[in-house]
């Protein structure tokens, strides 16, 4: 091994930080609004106070996200205890985690394919110093230590389908246990696990696995089914489990919101393919970018079928729930990043080689399909990420966000007590900024994501949470909040009074 094979390893991960740290700015937590989430619940741990949502009033159990990245912040927490200064360091700790996310991928590129230093490099860049990895650095959100966990597990997981070993097979599906209390959807790494196991004919290691990461998880379905009846029925759908929120929708709605949320999850898919790929937003152009990235991604599937089958069972399996899930699937495609980029470049590599196995007369398409193919992707990600570090993409989200939260932080500091309850948008970063218990402004269903909600079932929502917390203001400024606030002030009797402004939005205090 060379020099330069040596260095490779350290270049990239300290190549990644340098770019985590590069991302980070002073954006409020909350723009995200899962990041207050995970931040309150880290805040509940580090001071005693349970595993609970302390912002809303009777603090009741969480159940909707699993508490392993709440864990790691209270740990950070406790180390600085002063919010909003410890903000900073929970960034800092995911650009860190940014250059274990690029070890994990040069070491998968390197382990389970074979690719040279340099090009396992530039796998481990591509994944890491791109927007989509920097946006999710940048905001206080799980999906970088869930990477941080998962590549390194799928190289040992890969490595371990093919031997015999009962013992091997319980270490793994404890580490996919762990890695679903970090994010839900892991779960369906235990049966690319079992699967891969099967294939290899393990099948004594297939039912360990499964043993084993149903008794990692029990405390935790157990501490779910026992607690998620209790959380307040308004809020169930911010703060209820995913189960029973998926169970709700699909007994109002039937199968068909499966259907209907595949077909628009196949077509945001596409778009988001689009957006980071395209040499320019031009229909044709898409259209081309999209075909170039899923014949790589077909043609890695081929290649990953050989090499990294539990790494495939897991992708496959990953976007499946992706694309059944009544939601956007933006965070969950970019929470994978790094297994995209890789399964692309295995595609270029696996067509190009292609011809060296098949008969002469597939040469020419085959090594023109990887030329064709990979050019496209190449530059257009280029063109993205270009563009993305010169307009700072990866805080957009809090460009947009942070003026409109400010407006109701300083409303609420000035003109409310501590043991005021508000109704807000931004009902997370409202409690960590100003220490009053705050609950959202309307419930959230799974149907919502296909059909926005009326006015009129917004009001109904917002009614129903007046009622349940009897609160001491409602601060509106989203146009769904606004609207229903509106309409409960209008009615007869009227639900809400207007008592002031705030830029962009409007106070309300609940008529007793």
């Amino acid at each position: 091994m060379n020099r330069a094979q040596r260095l490779a390893p350290l270049i990239v991960v300290v190549a990644a930080m340098l770019a985590g740290v590069h991302a980070i700015d002073p954006s409020p937590v909350g723009v995200f609004y899962d990041d207050a989430h995970y931040v309150i619940l880290g805040r509940a741990l580090a001071l005693g106070e349970g595993y609970r949502y302390i912002n809303v009033p009777g603090a009741p159990a969480a159940t909707h996200f699993p508490p392993g990245y709440p864990a790691l912040l209270a740990v950070l927490w406790r180390l600085s205890p002063s919010f909003p200064e410890n903000v900073a360091l929970f960034k800092m700790v995911n650009a860190v985690l940014l250059g274990a996310v690029a070890l994990g991928g040069y070491w998968m590129a390197r382990k389970l394919f074979s690719m040279t230093a340099i090009v396992a490099s530039l796998v481990a860049l591509a994944s890491t110093i791109a927007v989509p990895a920097l946006l999710l650095s940048n905001n206080v959100i799980s999906e970088i230590l869930f990477l941080a966990v998962l590549l390194p597990l799928l190289v040992v997981a890969e490595d371990s389908s093919r031997r015999a070993g009962l013992g091997r097979a319980a270490l793994l599906a404890i580490g996919a246990g762990v890695l679903c209390m970090i994010r839900a959807h892991a779960i369906v790494l235990m049966p690319a696990l079992a699967i891969a196991y099967a294939l290899h004919r393990r099948h004594r290691e297939a039912a360990i696995a499964v043993a084993t990461g149903v008794v990692v998880l029990l405390p935790w379905l157990l501490w779910v089914r026992h607690n998620d009846p209790f959380v307040p029925a308004p809020l169930r759908g911010q703060y209820g489990s995913y189960g029973a929120w998926l169970t709700e929708g699909l007994r109002s709605n039937g199968v068909g919101l499966l259907v209907e949320s595949l077909w628009q999850n196949v077509i945001t898919s596409a778009a988001i393919i689009a957006r980071s790929f395209s040499l320019a937003r031009h229909v044709m152009l898409d259209s081309v970018a999209v075909l170039a990235v899923l014949s790589l991604c077909v043609a890695g599937a081929l290649d990953f079928a050989k090499r990294a089958r539990t790494a495939l069972l897991f992708i496959v399996l990953y976007l499946v729930i992706v694309l059944l899930w009544p939601f956007s699937p933006l965070r969950f495609i970019w929470g994978i990043w790094p297994l995209i980029v890789l399964l692309m470049i295995a595609g270029a590599r696996y067509l190009w080689r292609l011809p060296e196995a098949r008969a002469p007369r597939w040469a020419r398409a085959a090594r023109v399909a990887a030329a064709g193919a990979g050019t496209v992707a190449l530059v257009g990600a280029l063109n993205f990420n270009v563009r993305g570090y010169a307009n700072a993409w990866w805080a957009t989200v809090s460009r947009n966000f942070s003026p409109r939260i400010q407006p109701q932080l300083v409303w609420v500091t000035e003109k409310t007590g501590y043991d005021d309850v508000i109704v807000a948008d931004d009902e997370g970063a409202v409690y960590l900024y100003t220490g009053r218990r705050a609950v959202p402004a309307s419930a959230f269903t799974a149907r919502q994501y296909l059909a926005g909600r009326s006015a009129t079932e917004n009001a109904r929502g917002m009614a129903e949470i007046i009622r349940a917390f009897d609160p001491s203001y409602v601060v509106a400024w989203s146009k769904p909040t606004l609207d229903a606030a509106t309409l409960l002030a209008s009615a007869r009797p009227p639900v809400l009074v207007q008592v002031d402004t705030i830029p962009s939005g409007r106070v309300f205090r609940p008529v007793e």
